[in-house]
This record gives structure tokens, C-alpha cells and sequence, in this order.
């Protein structure tokens, strides 16, 4: 099986017509009908049917186009990996975000790009961090920024920082607020604990510290939302780290609860981590990570 057949094979397969396929790619017809045809004796299987005008996938064409993808996806990623270690350290690195990073991730970017002026970071933001996790095991980021990360195979997690979190109130129950106690009869707003499990557990058990289950409030996406929404209001409380807050209303108020909860920040990577970019982007992390590391 050769690679051309390959991509012969998936372009044909999303044009629906050989000529059209194959000036997409810049060849003649017969070639393009030729490889596919050797694809299909080596497969031992019809791809297409050509018995009507507009050819269609047989069943077993529709079965073997994924895979057909995704090995195609996976020789993509290896001829840029080869390009990278030819020109000495230009390329791509794929970075899984959260939000609420803030000026810890500019300085982050900042302190590699110092070292690194040509490789590009192509970040992806998004709160799943057992999301994020499986996406660095498949080789789909190159690393991700996590919050009390669990164990997940084929992945490692490197510390970076603890952060603080605060008690966000309705201004009239700031008073009282450092005593988790005294919230036991008000909702609590939180992320779903399928997308961060160990800030949600961290949470939990603070409060089961303090004495008493939360009540469920409000679902926690954007923390601006809820904080001029439902806490503004008196309807919830949260518990959120202290980068990710603005203090820009005087009907919320930012509390340090007793005793202080921290939630920790890792850099999850690849193990064992092949591209030097990751090693950079982690030497970068930690360095801007350090106390006086950022402004």
C-alpha cells in the first residue's frame, strides 16, 4: 500500500468523480484510476462503485475511509516533524489553553518565543481537562496547560504554579464569607465535574471540611457571566482562582476563605517527550513560573 493510493483513494472519495480528483491533484486520470484500482487488488475489496454516472463509496469504501484519513493525518504529522528537525527547531507547537491563564500564559509565550522566534504556537482553548489529557496521549497537542490533573497513561505532568482560590459573594455575605460554614444554605455555582474533576473534587472537599455538602447552583462556563449574573444577585457562590477574577462590580466580593484552598497548574506533555520544542515550551513555563518570574 503506497501513499499515493492513499490520497488518490480519499479524493476521489470527497469529489464523487476520477477526472475532477485527479486535476485536484494535478495528475492525469488514467494514473489516479490506475492506483486506485491496485489499492483495491491489494485490498481484496471494491472501494467504489462505478456502475452508475457519479460513482459512490461501496459499504466497505465508507468503512475504510477513515482509517484512510487518519493514517494520512498521522504521515502528515510525520513529514512536519522530519521538516522540523531539517531547518533546526521552526515548525508548529499544538498548546492546549484554559481560560483565566491570563498574563501567566503571555509570559509563558513570551520567555519561549525569546528562544524559539520561529516556531509558531497554535493554541486551543477549551476547559475539558480530561480532554486536553487524552488529546496530548494521541498526539493531537504537543502539550497542555491543566489544573490538579489526574493520571492519565502515556502522558507526564509538571507542576508549575499553585493558585490561590478566592470566595466570590453577594457584597452583603462578604462579612462572614472566609467561614465556608456560613454558605452551606446558598448554591453553589461550579464547572461539571467531567470537565475538571480534580478542581471539583478539591472544592468538594473543602466544603465537606467546613461541615456541610454544596447545594448545586449554576453551571460555571464564563466566570464573568456568573459573577454579573446569579452572584451579583444572591442566588449562588463560587469558588474560583484568583488570576481568572476582575473585581469591576460592588455587588460581588472576592473573600480569602480559612483555612486558604490553593488549586495547582501543570504542563502536561508527552512521555517520553521526542520534540525538543516540547522540552522548550516546559523550560519556558517553569522559568516564567518562578517567584519574580512574571510581573
Amino acid at each position: 500500500m503506497e501513499i499515493r493510493q492513499l490520497r488518490y483513494f480519499v479524493a476521489v472519495a470527497e469529489i464523487g468523480h476520477f477526472g475532477r480528483a485527479a486535476e485536484s491533484l494535478h495528475i492525469v486520470q488514467p494514473a489516479v484510476s490506475k492506483q486506485i484500482a491496485a489499492l483495491e487488488r491489494e485490498l481484496g475489496l471494491m472501494l467504489f462503485d462505478r456502475s452508475r454516472r457519479q460513482i459512490r463509496l461501496t459499504a466497505d469504501g465508507e468503512a475504510f475511509l477513515p482509517h484512510a484519513r487518519r493514517a494520512l493525518r498521522g504521515i502528515d504529522r510525520a513529514e512536519k516533524a522530519a521538516a522540523e528537525l531539517a531547518t533546526g527547531g521552526a515548525g508548529i507547537l499544538r498548546v492546549g489553553s484554559a481560560r483565566g491563564l491570563g498574563r501567566r500564559l503571555e509570559d509563558i509565550l513570551a520567555v519561549f518565543r525569546g528562544t524559539h522566534p520561529n516556531v509558531t504556537v497554535e493554541l486551543t482553548t477549551t476547559s475539558s481537562v480530561p480532554g486536553k489529557l487524552a488529546a496530548v496521549a494521541a498526539g493531537d497537542l504537543d502539550a497542555a496547560f491543566v489544573s490538579v490533573p489526574p493520571r492519565t497513561p502515556g502522558v507526564a505532568v509538571h507542576h508549575l504554579w499553585d493558585e490561590p482560590l478566592l470566595v466570590t459573594v453577594p457584597t452583603r455575605r462578604a462579612a462572614t464569607a472566609a467561614d465556608l460554614t456560613t454558605l452551606a444554605d446558598l448554591p453553589l455555582a461550579r464547572a461539571p465535574r467531567e470537565e475538571d474533576p480534580g478542581t471539583f473534587d478539591l472544592i468538594t472537599r473543602a466544603c465537606l471540611a467546613a461541615g456541610f455538602t454544596p447545594r448545586p447552583g449554576p453551571t460555571l462556563t464564563y466566570a464573568q457571566d456568573v459573577l454579573a449574573g446569579p452572584v451579583a444577585a444572591g442566588d449562588c457562590w463560587a469558588l474560583l482562582p484568583s488570576g481568572a477574577l476582575r473585581a469591576d462590580s460592588a455587588a460581588v466580593s472576592f473573600v480569602v476563605p480559612t483555612p486558604p484552598i490553593h488549586v495547582s497548574t501543570a504542563l502536561a506533555v508527552p512521555h517520553p517527550t521526542r520534540r525538543a520544542l516540547v522540552a522548550g515550551l516546559l523550560t519556558a513555563a517553569k522559568a516564567a513560573s518562578l517567584p519574580g518570574g512574571h510581573p
